[in-house]
C-alpha cells in the first residue's frame, strides 16, 4: 500500500512513463506561470486599481495598474468569465512616467457624482474598483455620455488612456 499525504492509493504503484511524466511537469510549469500573474497583482498586495469595462456588443476587458517589487506593469484581461486561454491575459510593463501618468488620471477619475443614475440599453458599463486603504467601487454607464456633466470626464480620460496603452482596437474594437 502507498500512502501520501494528498491521497492514497491501494494496490501496487506504478511506473510513469516519459510522455506521462512530460505531460505532468508540462501541467505543473503552465499552472505555475498563471498563478505568477496572479500572485504578483491581486488585492491583498501589488494591485492599485481595476477599472473593469463591459461594452453592450462586445466582451468584458479588465484593466488592473499593478506595482509589485518595484515593477509596475498594467494586467489586461479579455472576458474574464469566457474560460481562459493562453492570449486572454497580456502583462504590460511600464515606466516611471508612463506609471506616474497613470496614478495621476486614476486620481482625477475619482471626481465624479455619487448619484449618477444615467442609464441605457446599449452602450457601456464602466467599474472602477479601489483596491488601496479603503475598498471602493463605482459603477457607470457610458461615461463618454455627457461626460463632463456627469463628472465623468477623469474617468474617461483614464479608460481612453488605458485603452491605448493596451491596445485593444484593432483586437477588440471601439471604446464606447
Amino acid at each position: 500500500m502507498l500512502a501520501t499525504s494528498a491521497n492514497i492509493v491501494i494496490g501496487r504503484a506504478k511506473r510513469i512513463t516519459k510522455g506521462g511524466l512530460f505531460i505532468l511537469l508540462w501541467l505543473i510549469c503552465s499552472s505555475t506561470a498563471g498563478a505568477e500573474i496572479a500572485d504578483t497583482c491581486n488585492p491583498n498586495h501589488g494591485t492599485v486599481f481595476v477599472l473593469q469595462i463591459w461594452r453592450a456588443f462586445h466582451g468584458e476587458i479588465d484593466f488592473k495598474l499593478c506595482e509589485h517589487q518595484g515593477q509596475n506593469f498594467l494586467l489586461v484581461t479579455r472576458d474574464p468569465d469566457e474560460g481562459k486561454k493562453d492570449d486572454d491575459q497580456v502583462k504590460i510593463p511600464l515606466n516611471d512616467v508612463m506609471y506616474q501618468r497613470l496614478l495621476t488620471l486614476y486620481q482625477n477619475a475619482h471626481v465624479y457624482y455619487p448619484k449618477d443614475e444615467t442609464g441605457g440599453l446599449d452602450g457601456s458599463t464602466w467599474c472602477l474598483e479601489t483596491l488601496r486603504e479603503l475598498y471602493s467601487k463605482a459603477c457607470f454607464w457610458s461615461p463618454a455620455y455627457h461626460a463632463e456633466e456627469r463628472g465623468l470626464t477623469g474617468l474617461e480620460k483614464l479608460g481612453r488612456e488605458l485603452w491605448s496603452i493596451a491596445a485593444t482596437e484593432r483586437r477588440d474594437g471601439p471604446l464606447y
